[in-house]
């Protein structure tokens, strides 16, 4: 009886790799947002409204755009891992499962379209607009770059049940590990008995 391919991350070429851009994302992603977090803290008053607003303003672009820029190098790779993970989904014991995982993926999902969404928007409109000064590009990437915030944050917040599933999975294609364990020592001879003769 043949066997069923491979499926899940264990059959994705070059999976490892992608992984390891998501990683990176995630690190990026949570540096940014705890300087973004400190600024705003130190920044606002007690309501959330800023001291300076146009300041306050041009540091958030720069967050936005320091967390595009991070998902960039993964964004067309994004949705291999996205159906990776469903595959291992799939394979791994159902004990092994966190409910959440299935729903974070939708969410991750949702959001890589809508960032797909923002970036061909933008493209569409620099198409039609070739000879746009260079403050009026600058203003059209920020504004990409807010739009896909949302999106990009949830890839920030979910994105790690992807790794997580991956760990299980691998975890899982490789069966339990054994131990290594030196001999048990053999008994104490009782006193007055000897096994040599």
């Amino acid at each position: 009886m043949p066997r069923p391919a491979p499926s899940g991350s264990t059959a994705v070429p070059g999976h490892q790799e992608i992984a390891g851009r998501l990683a990176s994302f995630l690190r990026a992603a949570d540096t940014a947002l705890d300087a973004w977090d400190l600024y705003s803290d130190e920044h606002t008053d007690l309501d959330g409204w800023p001291y300076d607003p146009e300041t306050y303003d041009d540091r958030k672009a720069e967050r936005d755009r320091a967390v595009w820029t991070a998902f960039s190098p993964l964004r067309e790779e994004a949705s291999v891992l996205l159906d990776a993970a469903e595959a291992d989904l799939e394979r791994i014991p159902v004990s092994s499962v966190q409910q959440r995982w299935a729903w974070q993926l939708g969410q991750l999902r949702d959001a890589l379209d809508q960032v797909n969404a923002t970036r061909t928007e933008y493209q569409q409109l620099l198409a039609a607009h070739p000879h746009t000064s260079r403050e009026a590009r600058h203003a059209a990437v920020d504004a990409r770059n807010a739009e896909a915030w949302n999106a990009l944050y949830s890839w920030s917040v979910h994105g790690r049940a992807v790794l997580e599933i991956r760990t299980v999975a691998l975890r899982a294609a490789t069966g339990p590990r054994i131990a290594a364990t030196s001999p048990s020592p053999a008994p104490p001879s009782t006193a007055g008995h000897t096994t040599r003769r």
